[in-house]
């Protein structure tokens, strides 16, 4: 197996992996390699539900959802995103995010695989949250060490949040799903939060995949968050994701461990 670091300055690219054979120590090799990297790109995978699922769970146990139009039946633990409404959920996430920060334990990693790919749009951007940190000005990290952001259906979560394995703090922010940072007024939140949305995608900063049959991204969504890109239903385009729940994630910690 082969980790080459991507040049934006986080995730990495695996090669030489098919994630339907991983042994044990491929699966801590991986997880060591998420935790470093944020996220992973495998390419050249072939998958069935049941063997997306098996792949999923290297990094822990599964959330499921609800039967809805477009879901894959019989497979609750996939989400389906798609151009077409007959395929999946669309028009999804158009907006700095992280799966799940609407949760109170909020979704560690998405896992995301690419059934039927575009011809044009509708591509994932990414952003390393914990860059996006560090490169504050320090009377800026300071202001917001002490902030917490609501979500729409009164969850709350610091606005820096610090990783539960590592400790490295991240800039924490679901732009479209926030109603307010907590003690701001509503103008003063949106400021806020347009201002984190720029330094988001400020110019080096996101890593843009466009997404080719079999390709697999795995993120740890507290240390990148993503933001889809348009795509029209002139184009078919089929992503299955399925997310890790924060009581059964597996960190990796230098010996193999299970699943729940």
């Amino acid at each position: 197996m082969k980790i080459t670091p991507l040049p934006i300055g986080f995730g990495a690219e695996i090669d030489g992996v098919d994630l339907r054979q991983a042994d044990a120590g491929v699966a801590e090799l991986l997880r060591s390699t998420l935790l470093e990297y944020g996220m992973l790109v495998v390419r050249g995978q072939s998958f069935t539900p049941e063997q997306q699922l098996a792949a999923s769970r290297l990094f822990g146990s599964l959330e499921t959802f609800p039967t809805m139009r477009g879901q894959l039946q019989g497979w609750p633990e996939i989400f389906r995103v798609a151009s077409r409404p007959e395929d999946g959920h669309v028009e999804v996430g158009r907006y700095w995010h992280s799966d799940g920060s609407f949760r109170e334990d909020p979704t560690p990693i998405s896992f995301w695989y690419s059934e039927v790919r575009s011809e044009e749009g509708g591509d994932t951007l990414f952003t390393d949250l914990q860059r996006a940190y560090a490169e504050l000005q320090p009377e800026i990290q300071r202001e917001f060490d002490g902030l917490s952001t609501a979500h729409r259906n009164g969850v709350v979560h610091p606005l820096v949040l610090r990783h539960p394995k590592t400790g490295v703090p991240a800039l924490y922010l679901n732009i479209g799903l926030t109603a307010g940072v907590l003690g701001y007024s509503p103008d003063h939140s949106r400021a806020l939060m347009d201002a984190v949305d720029r330094h988001y995608s400020r110019d080096g900063a996101t890593y843009r995949h466009h997404w080719l049959p079999g390709d697999v991204v795995v993120a740890d969504n507290l240390h990148v968050a993503h933001k889809a890109t348009p795509i029209t239903p002139a184009t078919r385009r089929i992503l299955n994701r399925t997310t890790v729940r924060a009581d059964g994630v597996i960190w990796y910690d230098g010996g193999a461990q299970r699943a729940a």
